[in-house]
């Protein structure tokens, strides 16, 4: 029979256990959807899902109690699920989604500066190339502004933030 304390610390390791699962069922939501999987990779991915949870499971229950099952293990992983759900869940999808908007943005943002570093030598170089847009006082209509577009849907969006230097102008 196990002390007093033992069986305590057997029930916080539980409680531990079920806070864990909701935490690992919350990512698995999270991915879900954003990635809309079809309905073969959605039974692949549950599949997965329960090979974590299980052995993360054993695992925190033989740390607990040494992979004995009792009434109060039971109550401990749904006390732990109720938990989650009910406090933190909401906090910690905010904070990832948050996390996750944040990153996507400064990886955009990098993504763009590197394009715009790849692209404005050779957007300059195409406009020097072109006597006409360097003549001055006299405006010059691109084949694409004529046919309704500012700019060549391949060239991209127009960047908002370049200066206003006569190089960077149509």
């Amino acid at each position: 029979m196990d002390t007093l304390a033992g069986q305590v610390y057997g029930f916080a390791v539980t409680i531990t256990a079920g806070l864990s699962l909701g935490l690992l069922f919350d990512l698995y939501r999270l991915w879900r959807r954003a990635t809309r999987p079809q309905r073969m990779v959605t039974a692949l991915s549950d599949i997965l899902f329960w090979m974590i949870a299980t052995p993360l499971t054993y695992v925190y229950l033989l740390m607990g109690n040494w992979g004995e099952l009792r009434f109060y293990v039971f109550l401990g992983l749904l006390l732990g699920l109720f938990l989650y759900f009910m406090v933190f869940s909401v906090l910690v999808l905010n904070l990832l989604i948050t996390v996750s908007y944040y990153v996507a943005a400064v990886v955009g943002g990098l993504i763009q500066g590197f394009w715009l570093l790849v692209t404005l030598p050779w957007e300059g170089a195409a406009r020097w190339r072109s006597r006409r847009c360097w003549q001055p006082g006299r405006v010059r209509i691109s084949k694409a502004a004529r046919r309704g577009r500012s700019r060549p849907k391949w060239l991209g969006p127009k960047w908002q933030f370049l200066p206003k230097f006569a190089i960077f102008r149509k």
